[in-house]
């Protein structure tokens, strides 16, 4: 193994999309926020890791590496609104 990070396929960064478009139509409760989150967050981080192994520039990278942490600063905010039982963001 050369120690290259695998391309996030086509049809994961779809799904999130796809979960994005379902959760923007119909408001979820937090639970499935921080799931959607989650997985968003992990495919941001490993297009971040791509970019780093593939030599684009150090811009590119930084703002791969900023979504990625934003949407797991938020998707632990939303675990955390799940497990102190709010079932709720208060958007839906």
């Amino acid at each position: 193994m050369s120690g290259q990070p695998a391309a996030v396929p086509a049809a994961e960064i779809s799904a999130v999309l796809a979960w994005a478009a379902r959760l923007t139509a119909a408001p979820a409760g937090t639970i499935e926020t921080a799931a959607y989150l989650t997985a968003k967050a992990s495919v941001l981080e490993r297009i971040a890791a791509e970019r780093e192994h593939g030599g684009w520039t150090r811009t590119d990278i930084d703002a791969a590496r900023q979504a990625a942490d934003r949407a797991r600063q938020a998707a632990d905010a939303a675990a955390r609104l799940a497990a102190a039982g709010i079932t709720s963001t208060g958007e839906d």
